[in-house]
């Protein structure tokens, strides 16, 4: 962040600077232009020697060293504005990107998330979580729910990127509602029997039943691999009738239920007269 602003304020000082060797005849505006650049000058001074306090006391920090209460104090009122700058920076992002808002709390010393998931237009569960933005990120309150790798995501991201951790996190959240909304409307179906499922919703086991002139039973079983998607990794076909999965009919199938969502690859099966 200092970066830019001294980047900013070293600009706006050369191009002063140079006008001034340019060499104005007018005195009114070379005056004005000599306080301007005296000012910038002083607030690029000023700047150099923030920089360099705050690199020596985080230096100290990083050796284990102790610090007096007035350094801890600044560090910590430095630390706090970097992560606030970083908030607005998110804010904006989620106006172009969406998926989660974030509001600042306890005088911006921490942020609460909210994550509103949906599948195909429909809004599902939304889901919270607030961090600490002193010092270090943390995450102090959250409902998400257990079987997402919370834990590894923070260790990955929640430091060095907390919009990447966001995103990612979402992601997860959003894969696990359209794939729990899947089989919501799988069971609504009425055509299939839903013989397994978990709580993650990354395996389903699916028992079909073939037109009623054969009568056949065909299992389905779905994996999903990948927990950011709501797709399925691999499907098996499976039935005694090994004729029958091996016809280019249950082909098309199986692919059927691993390029579109279960339910809606149901119903077509249905329709093409593949299951009762």
């Amino acid at each position: 962040m200092d970066n830019v602003r001294q980047k900013g304020v070293f600009d706006h000082l050369m191009i002063l600077e140079r006008t001034e060797a340019a060499g104005h005849q007018d005195s009114d505006v070379l005056e004005e232009l000599r306080t301007t650049a005296a000012t910038l000058r002083a607030k690029r001074d000023r700047i150099r020697r923030e920089t360099s306090a705050i690199k020596n006391l985080k230096d100290k920090m990083d050796q284990g060293l102790l610090l007096d209460e007035a350094s801890e104090e600044k560090i910590e009122q430095y630390l706090l504005m970097s992560q606030r700058m970083q908030f607005k920076d998110l804010q904006t992002a989620h106006r172009l990107i969406a998926g989660y808002n974030l509001v600042e709390s306890k005088q911006g010393k921490s942020v609460c998330v909210s994550f509103h998931t949906a599948f195909e237009g429909v809004c599902l569960e939304t889901y919270y979580i607030e961090a600490d933005l002193t010092r270090k990120v943390q995450i102090s309150r959250h409902n998400i729910p257990p079987f997402i790798p919370l834990e590894k995501l923070a260790k990955e991201n929640l430091q060095t990127d907390f919009k990447g951790f966001l995103q990612t996190l979402n992601l997860y959240l959003n894969g696990l509602a359209g794939r729990k909304q899947q089989i919501y409307l799988t069971e609504e179906l009425g055509t299939v029997e839903v013989l397994e499922k978990n709580q993650l919703c990354n395996f389903l086991a699916l028992m079909c039943k073939a037109p009623a002139e054969s009568d056949e039973a065909v299992l389905c079983t779905l994996e999903y691999g990948d927990l950011t998607r709501c797709l399925p990794t691999h499907v098996t076909i499976d039935s005694e009738n090994k004729t029958l999965i091996e016809s280019p009919q249950w082909k098309d199938n199986q692919v059927l239920l691993m390029e579109t969502p279960v339910h809606s690859a149901l119903l077509t099966m249905r329709k093409l007269g593949s299951i009762s």
